[in-house]
């Protein structure tokens, strides 16, 4: 059990460094190049050498408790740095997955509802099949069902919720806690490395936010910020989107699974994940559920 614990603790070791010290440390050396060399001597690195320089000789350093000190307060900012990524990656994840029917969010969802319908009607008054099918595959493109998220990563998440519902009747808010309990390791492994993919990938934007403060100081700290940006943004793209693909696949493969263990040995057609769905919500609001008499 002692080595378990260890093995257990060096992998969360270096999670964490990873994840945050690491990142943490690179955004502290820009602060530090931002406080030293400033916006008109930003790329002088002269500047920022002789100023490390005085640092090293300073007595401070050459003591034992004042280079302590040095490195707890840069660990504890490199820390505070990567915490703080943390935290607004969760905000950059609660923006990109918002319903379209806040009030942040009511503008730019109508925008990418009224494209869509316009591809579609399109599709649906056109004569020419190649501008039927180029019609479609736009519309695909924005989300694979009626869009109603600001953003693509949110509509592309929804769409799985809807996608399942119109197969299989199920709420998939519901039964998603006792399919996961379900599906085998190998299944909760492809899904726990797609959603921290995902969570990555929001992370990453949201250094690319801190960067973006940075630059109001030192400038080179701006194209970091934009590069960083993109390359959160696609990836996040790319992750939702997988994610999604792996959610239905799982249901797919397994909601005749999660039947058979409600007691349910019938194939799941709509009307019987309905059912099915009513009976997990246990709500006795719900007409279809047995706690509504």
């Amino acid at each position: 059990m002692s080595g378990f614990l260890a093995e257990v603790g060096q992998k969360l070791a270096d999670r964490w460094a990873a994840l945050v010290a690491v990142p943490g440390l690179l955004y502290l050396a820009a602060v530090t190049m931002a406080a030293v060399l400033g916006q008109r001597q930003a790329l002088s690195y002269q500047d920022l050498g002789r100023q490390i320089a005085s640092w090293a000789a300073s007595q401070a350093l050459r003591s034992a408790g004042g280079a302590v000190l040095v490195v707890a307060a840069v660990l504890a900012g490199s820390v505070a740095a990567g915490l703080a990524a943390a935290a607004a990656g969760r905000a950059v994840e609660a923006w990109w997955t918002q319903p379209g029917d806040r009030a942040t969010a009511l503008w730019p969802a109508r925008r990418r509802r009224d494209r869509s319908l316009r591809l579609k009607e399109i599709a649906d008054n056109s004569a020419d099949p190649a501008a039927v099918r180029r019609a479609i595959a736009r519309a695909d493109r924005i989300c694979l069902v009626e869009p109603a998220s600001p953003t693509w990563i949110g509509d592309r998440l929804r769409a799985c919720q809807v996608r399942v519902e119109a197969a299989y009747g199920l709420d998939l808010a519901v039964a998603w806690p006792r399919l996961w309990l379900v599906v085998p390791d190998t299944v909760r492994s492809e899904l726990g490395a797609a959603r921290d993919a995902f969570t990555a990938a929001a992370r990453l934007t949201a250094w690319s936010a801190l960067y973006l403060v940075l630059g109001c100081w030192w400038w080179p700290a701006v194209p970091v910020a934009v590069v960083a940006g993109l390359v959160g943004v696609s990836q996040g793209r790319r992750a939702a989107a997988n994610l999604s693909d792996l959610i239905e696949s799982a249901v797919d493969l397994h909601v005749h699974d999660l039947a058979a263990r409600l007691g349910d040995n019938q194939p799941v057609t709509p009307s019987a994940g309905s059912a099915l769905s009513s009976r997990m919500r246990k709500s006795r609001w719900d007409p279809l559920s047995p706690l509504a008499d």
